[in-house]
């Protein structure tokens, strides 16, 4: 099941419209319509927007459940979301297990890749360690150009978001706790 079926199940075992959840996300009915039929992509800060409203984690609509102590996740195996707004694409690298207590994430983000225009700010904390590239880490209203081989580590109490400023794809692992993805 695509993550698109799995926002409209969960729409609709929340008894909640199509028209009701666009409005209280702030898209179209018909956009949040492609996205469940798979005929569109949201953007990472819609992809949050949605799932905050279905009261579900992002990671419950991109991956399959699992409740092993134990996964080994191989490359060719993770389920990978493309953003193509955010010009970012994203794979777990683990299961999406609701008991497990940080969330690693690898992503890849495009020239002009972002995390939305909009800051997040949330209970946990998060580490970044940039693989490949540059990525630009806002944190409040300071800027941080990360290149390869550097990391930052934050509270997420703190108002943040990214942008790949550079013209070379970023390559960077993002664990957040406790999971919030």
């Amino acid at each position: 099941m695509n993550f698109g079926e799995k926002i409209k199940k969960v729409r609709n075992k929340k008894k909640m419209s199509l028209r009701a959840l666009a409005e209280k996300v702030n898209l179209s009915a018909s956009f949040l319509s492609q996205i469940e039929q798979g005929k569109a992509s949201p953007s990472i800060e819609n992809l949050k927007k949605i799932a905050n409203e279905l009261e579900v984690k992002v990671s419950f609509l991109i991956d399959e459940e699992s409740k092993k102590d134990t996964v080994i996740t191989r490359a060719k195996d993770r389920n990978r979301m493309e953003s193509l707004g955010s010009k970012t694409d994203i794979s777990l690298l683990t299961n999406p297990d609701v008991a497990k207590n940080m969330e690693p994430i690898y992503y890849e983000v495009k020239p002009g890749g972002e995390s939305g225009k909009d800051f997040y700010h949330h209970p946990g904390e998060e580490f970044v360690f940039i693989i490949e590239g540059e990525l630009d880490i806002y944190l409040e209203m300071e800027q941080y150009r990360l290149e390869a081989g550097d990391s930052v580590y934050f509270k997420s109490t703190q108002k943040h978001k990214f942008v790949n400023n550079s013209d070379k794809i970023a390559k960077a692992i993002w664990v957040v706790t406790p999971p919030t993805f």
